[in-house]
């Protein structure tokens, strides 16, 4: 791991899984996007998503975690391309509820996802 790699990972404040998540988000007027979560948090999540969503775009997320559904309204702060054309979107959650927030934590830390 490089330097800049081990500061950034040691800024964020939440544990983050390893594993993949199914995740849908949405806009107004934009249809339902299926997304592969590479990584969750209570915090915010990175996905890879087929096309570019806009910096700072606020979508609705859906997913299923250890089989609830968790839905919560998050802001992309980060999109960066990658070499097969499809987008690494970086997204920070600015609604969920406390119980939901809990649970992704809970299981990040039980490492369950």
């Amino acid at each position: 791991m490089n330097e800049d790699a081990l500061i950034q990972s040691e800024r964020r404040a939440e544990k983050r899984s390893a594993g993949e998540v199914s995740v849908f988000l949405s806009t107004p007027g934009m249809p339902s996007l299926p997304v592969t979560a590479l990584n969750v948090s209570a915090s915010g999540l990175y996905c890879i998503c087929s096309t570019p969503l806009g910096d700072l775009t606020r979508v609705d997320v859906r997913m299923m975690l250890s089989r609830i559904e968790i839905e919560a309204r998050a802001v992309v702060i980060r999109e960066e391309e990658q070499p097969d054309g499809s987008w690494g979107v970086g997204l920070f959650y600015t609604r969920i509820s406390l119980e939901d927030r809990k649970l992704i934590s809970d299981l990040v830390d039980g490492s369950k996802l």
